[in-house]
C-alpha cells in the first residue's frame, strides 16, 4: 500500500509548477519553450517509470486524462468527444 495521497499530489504539482515552471517563465521563457520544458520532464519520467514497449498504452491513457481534465478545468465535468 502507498502513502502517497491526493494531498501530496497536488503539493507536488503545484510545486513543480510554481517552481519550475515559473522559474522558466521569469527567466523569459515563451509558453512554447515551457511546454518543451515540461515535455522533456515527460520524456525523463518515461525512461525511468514505463517499461519498453509500454509506450503508447501509457501515452494513450495519460492523454485521455488530460483532455479528461482540461474539460473539467475549462468546462466543468464532461467527457471530451473527438480527437486534436
Amino acid at each position: 500500500m502507498t502513502t502517497y495521497t491526493s494531498d501530496m499530489h497536488n503539493r507536488l504539482a503545484r510545486k513543480f509548477t510554481l517552481e519550475i515552471l515559473g522559474a522558466a517563465l521569469h527567466a523569459g521563457a515563451s509558453p512554447e519553450e515551457v511546454l518543451v520544458l515540461v515535455e522533456s520532464c515527460l520524456m525523463g519520467a518515461y525512461l525511468a517509470l514505463v517499461k519498453l514497449g509500454g509506450d503508447d498504452k501509457v501515452l494513450d491513457v495519460m492523454v485521455a486524462g488530460v483532455r479528461q481534465r482540461l474539460a473539467e478545468q475549462r468546462l466543468g465535468k464532461i467527457t471530451p468527444d473527438g480527437a486534436a
